[in-house]
């Protein structure tokens, strides 16, 4: 036991570092984790009290029922992507292998620093909503025991369930040459099919729900989420049987879990830590290819390899895809939801072609990858340095792999779009083009901040990716400019065609693209080599 105490206190301390750390200095760090918990408790305050003030008398509890389920849903989530390093394929495992103690003790401590994480989420979330729903209702402090103490069981059979799934991700990825690849269009996926089910039921905002379907609602939650209704149930009647339940199943259904997993953690962890090995290698004479692919194709495999870069940079892209698709299915019910502006004396059909050119402008400035490519170099960066290729070369390099993981998911959430709305040729041409501008000038731009807030020396590269300068500027600054334009266009359109405006962003955007490069061929050469 004291053992285990010890490599679980290092485990957590680790964990909680790795959030709060940036470099030698972990102010920044601080704010960004006292930002996401202000954000997840503002959140759930808003949620929870205007689902409570649009909700019926004697129906009131259902904002409980529905704020668990969400914090049900952001666990599972969470641990999902947290589960890849937390207990299948971490930086540590050689190590711990090493030292003289059982494979359980690190299994368990493993699984308690990876249990901890996933209940701030939990708490941050659901407290608040059990505090106003308590408020409100001037329940008793049974309510609060209950409610406080099942927490701590809630999120295990969500963690369980995720960990497998990760697990299966894996499994089905194998340990091929594109294993990581895979792994996050694994990911990518499941979270386009929560996505798609989000934006169905917020289709169903504002809409009058008969008491019948509130109650319709409690039934199926009782059939299918029976976990979460006995908690909420148990909270609210204080029902200490339904209590008992409640740790009973999710305590049960975990313990399932660690004992069985704890079975096979060393082969599991063994066969993912390998690399990929070519069977039946032969050496055999092959095409070489240009200098401008291998650098493109090098930073492109590092994007699509990396989960936190891809997550972090890539999500506005899967967001548009996911979007264009959902509303190319529910066209009917997205012109209802648009028409329904015309009471208000807003008239969004005209504008909206424009309206999806500057949405898009949006999320491809929130897709600077190219604004970390050159920090990413880190301890390698004297190799990109002394490479017989101009460093130009390197510049477009790494600006064309941006380029390409804007163009693409770009055009198709255009073309998906277009279908859905309607747009002509015409409109889908100059939306077309305006999205081959955009993807140049993110990746120029991205490069031009990072020629100039560089950080080559980090101990994980997450420190670059979500705490960097340049990041930070490249993310934060486009959001701005992206929400710049839509604001300019909203104001704009009463007295300029949304056509003409949509080409004189264009025709801006080109002019930029050819200042950036022209400031990259000068200073950014000149910067590049004085980096060390």
């Amino acid at each position: 036991m004291k053992k285990f105490l010890e490599i679980a206190k290092i485990q957590i301390m680790n964990m909680i570092k790795s959030t709060v750390r940036s470099g030698s200095n972990g102010s920044k760090g601080i704010v960004l984790f006292l930002v996401i918990v202000v954000s997840l408790i503002f959140a759930s305050a808003t949620y929870s009290m205007g689902i409570y003030s649009s909700l019926p008398v004697g129906y009131k509890d259902l904002v409980l029922y529905t704020m668990t389920s969400a914090t049900v849903l952001l666990v599972f989530i969470f641990s999902i992507t947290t589960a890849q390093g937390q207990l299948f394929q971490f930086k540590d495992f050689d190590l711990l292998m090493t030292w003289p103690i059982s494979r359980t003790t690190v299994f368990l401590a493993k699984v308690l620093s990876f249990v901890i994480m996933m209940y701030m989420y939990c708490f941050l979330f659901l407290l608040p909503a059990l505090v106003i729903f308590g408020i409100y209702e001037s329940m008793g402090i049974l309510y609060y025991i209950f409610g406080f103490l099942g927490i701590l069981f809630l999120p295990l059979i969500p963690i369980t369930i995720s960990s497998l799934l990760a697990f299966l991700i894996r499994k089905l990825a194998g340990n091929g040459k594109h294993k990581n690849l895979l792994i996050n269009l694994g990911s990518i996926i499941l979270f386009g099919g929560i996505m798609i089910g989000s934006f169905s039921l917020s289709s169903m905002e504002g809409t009058v729900i008969p008491e019948e379907v509130l109650v319709g609602v409690v039934n199926l939650m009782k059939t299918y989420l029976y976990p979460v209704y006995i908690y909420v149930h148990g909270a609210i009647t204080g029902n200490v049987i339904d209590f008992i339940l409640v740790v009973v199943i999710n305590g049960g259904v975990f313990a399932l879990f660690v004992y069985l997993f704890s079975k096979t953690f060393i082969t599991i962890n063994s066969t993912v830590q390998n690399g990929y090995k070519a069977k039946n290698f032969k050496l055999r004479k092959g095409q070489g290819k240009s200098p401008l692919f291998a650098l493109c194709n090098k930073e492109i495999s590092k994007f699509t390899s990396n989960m936190m870069y891809f997550m972090n940079m890539g999500m506005g892209q899967v967001m548009l895809v996911i979007g264009g698709i959902y509303l190319m299915l529910n066209r009917e019910t997205v012109f209802q939801m648009l028409q329904q502006f015309d009471a208000f004396g807003f008239e969004v059909m005209p504008m909206l072609f424009g309206l999806v050119c500057v949405a898009i402008c949006l999320f491809a400035f929130m897709t600077p990858t190219s604004s970390v490519s050159i920090s990413l170099e880190g301890k390698q960066f004297w190799i990109t340095k002394t490479l017989p290729v101009a460093t130009t070369t390197i510049f477009i390099s790494k600006a064309l792999a941006n380029a390409f993981v804007i163009w693409i998911p770009s055009s198709i959430g255009l073309l998906t779009v277009s279908i859905g709305l309607g747009f002509s040729i015409l409109e889908i041409l100059m939306g077309l083009l305006l999205v081959f501008v955009l993807g140049i000038f993110v990746g120029l731009f991205g490069l031009c901040v990072n020629i100039n807030f560089p950080k080559l020396e980090f101990d994980r590269e997450i420190i670059v990716i979500k705490q960097s300068m340049s990041s930070f500027i490249s993310i934060f600054g486009g959001m701005i400019l992206g929400f710049a334009i839509i604001f300019i266009y909203v104001n704009a359109t009463s007295v300029m065609d949304p056509k003409l405006f949509i080409l004189l962003l264009i025709g801006i955007i080109s002019l930029l693209d050819v200042a950036f490069w022209f400031y990259l061929k000068t200073s950014g050469v000149r910067k590049f080599y004085e980096l060390y």
